[in-house]
């Protein structure tokens, strides 16, 4: 009787055991299928349905790395930074990793963590390492030689003015050729400096024929400015070149000893300066650069002296400190550093402490004519005598590693005949500013445990040829009163817009409605923009992310424009806080645009505005008070989005219907390596 009591009750455990086996392994299969599903609707930019089966599917499988990672993912897309940050911190603090993604996964926190506490305009140190040597002859099928002249813009392209070669060049961050700027019209002479300002006109002095070439940053040609002679607007010997943040243009005209400046449009404004030894007067003018406040800046080869005057163009001082040897090119650097050419050396000058540094390049160079500073805080110099243009990093950021995001993965186009998958990448260097231009040769991607043997990246230009702009109009009462300026200002806008970019408008209030779907009729977006549905409140937040749900489901270059009296409602982030509002706009790259029509009382404090369209990529306009507002369109076409499109051809494998892959992307950089990973289920 006691064995068969003691056979029961063993037999009892096993089921017992056999049970809870069995609901384990039918939750993790049901943990998984929830997995799944989240995929579906990540990877298709659904994020909060996302969240929403992902914490489903940690209900069911609590200890899997998967899920919590894209969790994390799905939280930082959704624009929930602080909930990220907390489910990556859970995955670095209790599940063992190896050491490679451990360290990716601590970066990204690192990342997170800077970017919502940290400024963009990084200060860089002055020591650097070489990173890339563009040797000019030849470069590609050009050939560049005695370069006195360089420039980059923000996405850090390298523009150069051969003096020798009678060239001028854009070439790619990685010192790639991408074109030349020429012309029917254009008889070449001297070329002896480049500039490329905030509306992508590229400038070219050309010393021997006395004129400023103007052309786009793609290398149309748009006309030229002055003429040979001694009048106001005509030059005897034109050299460096700069362009203040109004983008107005200063040229040295070195046989007439004098500076001058032109509007934007290439209209004369003023010229100043002459010949002789008296302070403020010059010897031989070689180089100048314009601070925000206006003052210039101008190196002086004669007198081995920089001085700077006011932007008027009357003589302050001279900056003292240190002794110059053969100072040419000047740039200004992090808005109140200047960066001198000077022969075989570069020197910094701090403009608010009055403080000279040299800065350490590590390479010799025999004479540098010119030096800029990108937007990553790399140095770029030519060194006229060995014919060579150098890129330098910043000594600090040569061993930090590369941010590198895979955002998502898109398989909606995936079929056996035409098995196509494309990752979506964002690239950061270590202080989370975009690093643009890369090329195949930069990327790695995985799916499953294969690497991918060929990959495209022209879609890329595909996207950003056309413009998706939806406005987000706000149809609280009291914007009643600024509807004819609306439509007086917007027409003006709306008339930029070109045929090929499409707009469509959600109208706001107490709730939020699509007034007018995506369509390139301006009518049709001007009526919706006007349509009379004023009423009582202001539910900015719900309005907002519904508007950049709208957009995320388009494939070209997406960008939203409020139009706004700036003023907070108690319901304007009833639901979603104003921080999580910026990160979803930034998160998915869509830059905003905020058009104040409102007076003082009432309105957002104006750092907040500012800062909500800054960290988003995009502007703010006090539109009664702005210059800049003509040129919103020409902003929104430069907007350059730091996701790089990725697509690659598959082999389509019928067993693997359904399961759920890896995918890995690593990005190498000038010797700096990122590497990212998310998944997605197999079509």
């Amino acid at each position: 009787m006691r064995l068969l009591t003691i056979t029961a009750l063993l037999l009892l455990l096993c089921s017992l055991s056999c049970i809870a086996f069995a609901e384990d392994v039918m939750d993790r299969a049901l943990g998984m299928e929830y997995l799944k599903e989240g995929l579906h609707h990540y990877n298709r930019q659904a994020y909060e349905a996302a969240i929403d089966f992902y914490r489903k599917s940690l209900g069911k499988m609590p200890d899997d790395m998967v899920a919590r990672f894209l969790l994390g993912m799905a939280y930082y897309r959704a624009g929930f930074e602080e909930s990220a940050i907390f489910e990556f911190n859970t995955l670095i603090d209790n599940i063992e990793y190896d050491d490679i993604t451990k360290g990716m996964i601590e970066g990204f926190v690192g990342y997170l963590s800077m970017k919502r506490f940290v400024a963009r305009d990084v200060r860089k140190s002055n020591d650097y390492s070489l990173s890339l040597e563009i040797a000019g002859n030849p470069i590609g099928k050009y050939r560049l030689s005695k370069v006195t002249g360089i420039d980059t813009d923000e996405n850090g392209n390298i523009y150069a003015a051969g003096f020798g070669s009678k060239l001028a060049l854009k070439l790619s961050p990685q010192g790639k050729p991408l074109h030349d700027f020429s012309h029917p019209r254009v008889v070449p002479g001297r070329f002896y400096d480049i500039v490329h300002d905030s509306r992508d006109t590229v400038y070219i002095s050309d010393f021997s024929n006395d004129k400023i070439y103007r052309f786009r940053d793609d290398g149309k040609y748009l006309g030229s400015i002055g003429e040979s002679g001694f009048d106001n607007g005509q030059f005897y010997g034109p050299t460096a070149l700069a362009v203040d943040s109004d983008d107005n243009l200063f040229v040295i005209d070195s046989g007439n000893m004098r500076i001058v400046k032109f509007s934007p449009d290439g209209n004369f404004l003023l010229n100043f300066g002459r010949q002789g030894d008296d302070d403020g007067e010059f010897d031989h003018p070689s180089g100048l650069a314009v601070d925000p406040a206006g003052n210039i800046y101008i190196s002086d080869h004669g007198k081995k002296m920089i001085g700077m005057y006011d932007h008027s163009g009357n003589f302050i001082t001279y900056l003292k400190g240190t002794d110059l040897e053969d100072p040419y090119g000047i740039t200004l650097a992090e808005k109140n550093r200047l960066i001198v050419s000077d022969g075989s050396s570069i020197k910094s000058y701090d403009i608010l402490h009055s403080t000279w540094t040299d800065i350490e390049t590590g390479t010799q160079l025999r004479r540098a004519l010119d030096a800029k500073v990108d937007h990553l805080g790399q140095l770029v110099t030519c060194d006229f005598e060995l014919d060579r243009i150098l890129q330098f990093v910043p000594q600090e950021d040569k061993y930090r590693n590369l941010n590198v995001i895979l955002n998502r993965i898109d398989t909606g186009s995936y079929t056996p005949n035409n098995p196509v998958v494309a990752y979506y990448v964002s690239v950061f260097d270590a202080d989370g500013l975009p690093i643009y231009e890369l090329d195949r040769s930069n990327f790695v991607l995985r799916a499953g445990s294969a690497m991918v043997p060929k990959i495209d990246l022209g879609y890329n230009e595909e996207r950003d040829s056309r413009v998706n702009i939806l406005f987000l109009v706000d149809k609280s009462p009291a914007m009643e009163t600024y509807e004819e300026d609306v439509r007086r200002y917007l027409e003006t806008f709306l008339n930029s817009v070109t045929p090929m970019d499409e707009m469509a408008v959600i109208g706001f209030n107490s709730k939020s409605w699509i007034a007018s779907s995506f369509t390139n009729s301006r009518l049709r977006t001007m009526d919706a923009i006007l349509e009379n549905r004023y009423e009582e409140g202001k539910r900015f937040d719900a309005a907002f992310r519904r508007s950049i749900d709208e957009l995320n489901r388009r494939f070209y270059k997406k960008v939203l424009v409020i139009v706004t009296d700036g003023r907070i409602e108690a319901d304007s982030f009833s639901t979603y806080s104003y921080q999580s509002c910026i990160d979803y706009a930034s998160n998915n790259h869509i830059p905003v645009y905020i058009l104040n029509f409102g007076q003082m009382e009432g309105r957002w404090d104006l750092g907040s505005l500012e800062s909500f369209s800054r960290n988003t990529g995009g502007t703010y306009f006090d539109v009664y008070h702005s210059n800049a507002f003509p040129y919103l369109y020409q902003m929104i076409k430069s907007y350059r989005s730091p996701e790089y499109l990725i697509y690659f051809e598959d082999i389509y494998d019928p067993e693997l219907h359904n399961k759920f892959l890896e995918a890995e992307v690593e990005v190498d950089y000038n010797g700096r390596v990122g590497r990212s990973i998310l998944g997605f289920v197999y079509p």
